[in-house]
């Protein structure tokens, strides 16, 4: 771990996909799917790693083979990726350990927290609905069409704005290079999720001020109440 926390944090911003929820074979089998129906090769489980984190628009360009790529195929196969995977979101996706854990303990410190996803935004409200519906997340935001997807920093700026703190008090936890990103443009700490999609690597080469690599190491960098 580098870079201790400085005290007085208040607010936390989840990413979804890869931070708080292993969503990684639903999307890939959604998207194989998807490509089959199209006459396509599906790719491994593990490339989807790579493929995941700047939206459902740039998921499917990186799945699809470049030659022959138009922009009326790519929006078509975006509206066909999403009705696979509104079938089968649920299927073999789960919170990674320590997470339920961890949404205990911060809720009953009185932190105020929310999730911010590059995945459109009816699809990050379902799986919260349906994953973490005990928690009281204070805004949850997915890719809609008032803000750009992040490394734009707008929508967490916006999310700082609804909860009513300084980005400064807010810690952002994510999985990925676009996540440390977007914590830097919007001047939050950036703490990174080594169990995620894109390991420590990418993590640290991209800006994360703190590396955890377990969930309940995120409580031990806050301000003792």
């Amino acid at each position: 771990m580098k870079n201790p926390i400085t005290k007085g944090f208040q607010a936390i911003i989840f990413d979804l996909d890869g931070t708080l929820l292993d969503t990684l074979t639903d999307i890939g089998d959604s998207v194989n799917l998807m490509l089959a129906e199209y006459g396509f090769p599906g790719h491994a489980t593990d490339d989807y790693r790579r493929f995941i984190g700047n939206g459902i628009r740039m998921l499917v360009i990186r799945a699809l083979p470049v030659e022959g790529r138009s922009e009326e195929l790519v929006a078509a196969c975006v509206r066909r990726a999403r009705e696979i995977y509104w079938k089968n979101w649920n299927r073999k996706t789960r919170p990674y350990d320590g997470i339920t854990d961890l949404l205990d303990h911060l809720g009953k410190k009185g932190l105020a927290l929310a999730v911010l996803s590059n995945k459109p935004h009816d699809f990050t409200v379902r799986y919260v609905n349906a994953y973490f519906d005990w928690v009281e997340f204070k805004v949850v935001m997915g890719q809609n069409d008032n803000f750009p997807v992040k490394p734009d920093p707008r929508s967490a700026l916006e999310i700082a704005r609804q909860i009513g703190l300084a980005p400064e008090k807010f810690l952002f936890v994510g999985d990925s290079a676009v996540d440390m990103q977007t914590a830097a443009a919007a001047g939050m700490h950036a703490v990174g999720a080594a169990w995620g999609f894109r390991g420590p690597q990418e993590l640290v080469h991209s800006g994360c001020q703190t590396l955890v690599n377990h969930p309940l190491e995120i409580p031990l960098l806050l301000e003792r109440r």
